[in-house]
């Protein structure tokens, strides 16, 4: 890929570019006799034609990008998704929308195009200017030419213009979109009482018929897979290498000729006290933040250590419990006034309050590590590690086939083992079901996790199985049949669960006649009421949990009515009278309007035009002319 390309890869125009060529762009692939021959027909929308050779390249740039998303993705699950049948679908809409554009008279000129074109960044120089050079490099390396890639690009904007002009209608006017915001942020508060489960527990009886037909009735919840048990050996170049055979020379020779690996840059380990307080604040704002900055300095001043006072003034959520501790750091870590301030200081010194875009800090640097390298002493055994591992992999392929040899043979895994000269003897791992795998395997992939439950009992893989940095070896130890735990076994599980089940009916019951009560206006004696937190829509209550239907009944009702039903918590059952629902603030809505106008305006618009291409879709004369193109 072209350095372009490669320098601007996290740039949005490179992306949106990207975008385009994925999603409308078709590329040059080798095609057959038959596939160059345009004028083979897949189908045909209003009697336009879709021909083969630009359906085949929709379909294989889509696949590949699917692929690239998904490298699991088999032929048989495409065949289930029916990817041909989709891809030929977008294009039929496509269609459609471009017929449509064409009765309604929507084009777009040579100038538009031009206009657009010149403001994607990947076809602009390093002054933001249109590059025709840059332009034609990257349409080269993607297969395309200026006037294929002119042609779709008109086109995907034409596709635009109609969806902008169908969208029009479907936009909402500020009352409509305020009608939304308010409906959507209002909040209410409710008294509840709750009748927890556990105040009934006691009154429960979980006789032993009860207890067996439980069980009974839910076996398969006690159910317990197959298991199967492996030895197993990891050919790998850690598990291979050979310390002993790595001279004390040649691992000095190695940090002589790679000593940049073992550079040390330059550290300090710190803490720091935060007060926010935003870049462009007023300085009323200012001032009070370097109150409280002030009030920090004197406390350290009074002999108060620097964790201390860290902890009582600092506003970094994280600093309260740490004492404002950020460990070790290098430069480039921190924002840059923050790292000038910490490089600066010496060991044991504070620096004067110091500003960055999160407000003003104080930095207290406990340590400094100069830069440097590190001693030889300290890493010898690492690269004679990294010798040894290097070595082993240049044999690891021939002692494979040596192991594989034994293997074949009957050999038994810890011959294999001392033969090939592991330094790992075998291992044996626990239990592990078939869709899981062994713990003690965590990188081992589904499939090769179900080859080793597959095994025959006493019998040995005879191909190794990838891990990483090399193979595995298994012999199966043991096989477990799937069973059901016995009862005596789960008893406690389900004498909970009973008394649990039948505590919250208890519980429910009561709540029903007490509310009886209060919906007849009578009052309960001994009744506390507790006031929740205001909450919304969704249905989350602080202190409760989630409860939808709870919620919408709390904004329907009138305030000091009590709500309709009893209704169900994890603790156990609620009665609610509503107290108030509260709208948003007007100034809540001046600073959330245009952020609202423009999302529900997009939400609104994108409906519309789904609901126009339906429309188009159910009355289009759509025939497929040639089925057999698009199995899979």
């Amino acid at each position: 890929m072209l350095d372009i390309l490669r320098q601007g890869a996290q740039s949005w125009g490179i992306k949106i570019l990207f975008g385009i060529i994925i999603a409308v762009f078709v590329l040059a692939f080798g095609m057959n006799r038959v596939q160059n021959d345009q004028t083979t027909v897949v189908a045909t929308v209003n009697d336009s034609p879709i021909l083969f050779r630009p359906f085949q390249e929709r379909v294989q740039r889509s696949l590949e990008l699917a692929r690239s998303q998904n490298p699991n993705l088999t032929a048989e699950i495409l065949a289930q998704m029916g990817f041909k049948r989709q891809i030929l679908e977008q294009m039929v809409i496509e269609e459609l929308m471009m017929q449509q554009a064409a009765k309604l008279g929507l084009t777009v000129s040579k100038e538009e195009l031009a206009k657009e074109i010149h403001l994607i960044p990947a076809f602009q120089n390093e002054s933001n200017v249109f590059d025709p050079g840059a332009y034609q490099n990257v349409l080269r390396a993607n297969n395309l030419t200026p006037g294929k890639f002119e042609s779709e690009y008109m086109r995907g904007m034409t596709m635009d213009k109609l969806r902008t002009y169908v969208g029009l209608p479907g936009r909402l006017g500020e009352d409509q979109a305020r009608d939304f915001y308010t409906y959507g942020r209002s909040t209410a508060v409710i008294s509840y009482m709750m009748y927890p489960w556990e105040r009934y527990q006691n009154q429960v009886n979980a006789t032993e018929e009860r207890i067996n037909e439980y069980y009974e009735a839910r076996k398969a919840n006690y159910a317990v897979p197959a298991r199967a048990k492996i030895a197993y050996l990891l050919l790998t170049p850690a598990t291979l290498a050979d310390l002993s055979l790595v001279s004390p020379e040649e691992t000095e020779k190695y940090y002589a000729e790679n000593k940049e690996q073992f550079k040390i840059e330059e550290q300090v380990r710190a803490r720091h006290l935060l007060v926010r307080v935003d870049e462009n604040a007023d300085d009323a704002a200012v001032k009070k933040a370097m109150q409280t900055i002030e009030a920090a300095q004197k406390d350290l001043a009074a002999g108060k250590s620097f964790a201390e006072v860290a902890a009582k003034y600092t506003e970094d959520p994280s600093g309260t419990q740490t004492g404002g501790e950020l460990g070790w750091f290098g430069r480039g870590r921190m924002v840059k006034p923050f790292e000038d301030a910490a490089f600066a200081l010496e060991k044991g010194a504070v620096s004067e309050p110091v500003r960055t875009q999160f407000g003003f800090h104080l930095i207290s640097v406990e340590d400094v590590k100069p830069a440097g390298y590190q001693d030889f002493e300290s890493v010898a055994t690492d690269i004679a590690n990294i010798i040894a591992e290097d070595r082993a992999a240049e044999t690891l392929q021939d002692r494979l086939d040596q192991a594989l040899e034994m293997v074949l043979v009957g050999e038994p895994l810890d011959a294999v083992a001392k033969a090939i000269g592991l330094k790992l003897e075998v291992r044996e791992s626990g239990y592990f079901a078939k869709n899981q795998g062994p713990k003690e395997l965590p990188g081992l992939s589904p499939e090769n996790a179900q080859t080793l439950f597959d095994l025959p009992l006493d019998i040995t893989t005879q191909s190794p199985l990838p891990i990483a940095d090399g193979y595995l070896l298994a012999t199966k130890l043991e096989q477990v049949a799937e069973s059901v735990k016995p009862l005596e076994a789960v008893k406690t599980e389900i004498v909970a669960a009973i008394t649990r089940e039948e505590a919250l009916k208890m519980a429910k019951t009561a709540a029903e006649k007490d509310l009886e009560t209060l919906l007849k206006g009578e009052s309960l004696a001994d009744a506390t009421l507790k006031e929740t937190e205001p909450f919304g829509r969704q249905g989350s209550i602080s202190g409760l949990g989630m409860n939808q239907l709870l919620a919408s009944k709390a904004f329907e009702t009138e305030a000091g009515s009590w709500l309709p039903e009893a209704y169900a918590f994890p603790e156990g059952y609620v009665l609610a009278r509503a107290d108030k629902v509260t709208p948003p603030a007007e100034e809540e809505w001046a600073a959330e309007k245009e952020l609202w106008l423009t999302s529900l305006n997009e939400r609104a618009e994108e409906q519309t035009v789904q609901a126009f291409v339906a429309d188009l879709r159910a009355k289009a004369d759509v025939r497929i002319t040639n089925p057999a193109l698009l199995e899979n």
